[in-house]
């Protein structure tokens, strides 16, 4: 039988393994499992609201998810502005201080993937990611990348433009000639093009500032214009609009936000890949999952969106489109 004085030891050692044991269980800060703070990096290329949609999708998808800001997630969001310099210091700043980062727009994850090969990396918002590099194939990845893509189908865009008037022999695009996936979607216009007769026109540019004379140019020799997931193109919606009202050309954008300058848009639903993109960072932070060997995603979802004040000013009947 115990003494008492061997009882009373036998409990310090009980209490002392339980201490032991919490300590374990507990990070190098003090903090348990469930309260770890998940650490999350965003860089976004330029600010406007077809990124910004997806940048709010994805941390919807994030807190639905259990993830809170100011709980157990800790977000750190970094914007460009459009500036490729930028990038290139931003990345260097963000490099492997956290558990996921998401990078909005194909300049974005190209310049964090060549800065931080280590960390777990997303993408949104981008058009073509084989074309751009980031991945060895949609299929398998590859790379400690994959993501979401804003590709649209193409063939349907082209289809509803021609619903908007009888006769369209002339297509126009305007692009960034500097954006990857900006390029593949012209060529992608072209072939569909001509399968069906017709001609394709094409103005491109490099910055914001350039866009207005361009699709002045763009507009007064084609019948009607195509406007791409282009990031260029998404900062100067509302001048486009401008100028397409002004010389009366029926026009289609591949992206929602855009409809804001054009008779209607048809494609990809930002704030819903960023959802998507955040249901596939959810499966990375979890363990379940390895960026490299998950698939990229399209869209599940593409919308249709139409613009009245934009078709009632160039004459365009849109019941023809939506039949």
């Amino acid at each position: 039988m115990l003494s008492v004085k061997a009882k009373m030891y036998s409990v310090a050692i009980v209490a002392l393994s339980a201490l032991t044991l919490l300590g374990l269980g507990q990070g190098q800060n003090g903090i348990s499992a469930a309260d770890k703070v998940t650490k999350v990096a965003i860089l976004q290329y330029t600010e406007h609201e077809s990124l910004d949609r997806s940048r709010k999708g994805f941390l919807d998808a994030l807190k639905k998810a259990g993830y809170k800001e100011g709980k157990n997630l800790k977000v750190e969001y970094k914007n460009a502005s459009g500036d490729q310099s930028n990038l290139q210091s931003i990345a260097q700043q963000l490099k492997g201080k956290h558990d996921i980062i998401l990078d909005i727009a194909t300049p974005a994850a190209q310049t964090m993937l060549q800065v931080d090969k280590k960390t777990p990396q997303l993408f949104t918002a981008v058009t073509d990611p084989k074309a751009a590099k980031l991945v060895e194939s949609k299929d398998k990845p590859g790379k400690n990348m994959t993501g979401t893509s804003d590709m649209a189908p193409t063939s349907q865009v082209v289809d509803i433009l021609l619903k908007e008037k009888e006769g369209i022999k002339t297509i126009g695009v305007l692009y960034n000639s500097s954006e990857v996936n900006s390029e593949m979607q012209y060529k992608d216009v072209v072939a569909y093009a001509k399968k069906k007769g017709i001609k394709v026109e094409s103005v491109t540019v490099t910055s914001s500032n350039d866009v207005k004379q361009a699709i002045k140019a763009l507009a007064k020799k084609v019948d009607a214009v195509y406007l791409p997931t282009d990031n260029t193109v998404a900062d100067t919606i509302e001048t486009i609009g401008e100028v397409l009202k002004e010389e009366k050309k029926p026009s289609v954008s591949a992206f929602d936000a855009a409809v804001k300058g054009s008779v209607c848009a048809y494609g990809v639903d930002y704030y819903q890949l960023g959802q998507q993109t955040g249901e596939m960072a959810v499966k990375i932070l979890k363990g379940k999952k390895e960026a490299k060997n998950m698939p990229v995603e399209l869209s599940k979802k593409p919308v249709l969106k139409v613009n009245k004040a934009m078709a009632k000013a160039v004459g365009v009947d849109l019941e023809k489109i939506q039949k």
